[in-house]
């Protein structure tokens, strides 16, 4: 899903004025990193395979600071999972939307009801030119 929803939304202000903002540099490149890669992998990813792409001492600051969970071996980024359903939903919804205005357009578009006419006028001018 990652494709149908290549980004997520970030707030400055949240950024800024957040908890983050009394981690080390260190600690705040690994949260960016692991959003990115929780989001990439369509919000599903477990503690071992974060811990390799981050570290595990940056993942276990992030879990101590509560910014990111962990629920058995999975890891849970709870801003990332409502995003990722309210745009997971939408992008269904404009699917779905796409195919029913795709599947009007064809059966109202008189030239597709009628191929029959079109077809013999065409004849009739192939005809006429030989």
């Amino acid at each position: 899903m990652s494709k149908e929803l290549p980004y997520f939304k970030a707030y400055p202000s949240q950024w800024l004025g957040g908890d983050i903002m009394y981690l080390s540099k260190e600690d705040k490149g690994s949260f960016i990193d692991a959003c990115f890669h929780y989001w990439n992998k369509d919000c599903q990813m477990t503690y071992t395979k974060m811990a390799r792409r981050i570290s595990q001492e940056s993942l276990d600051v992030l879990i101590d600071e509560g910014m990111i969970q962990k629920k058995d071996n999975q890891i849970i980024i709870k801003f990332l999972d409502l995003q990722h359903q309210e745009r997971k939903e939408q992008y269904i919804k404009r699917v779905e939307a796409a195919k029913k205005s795709k599947k009007k357009t064809l059966f109202s578009d008189p030239t597709h009801k009628n191929t029959n006419s079109l077809n013999k006028f065409l004849s009739t001018i192939n005809n006429g030119n030989t």
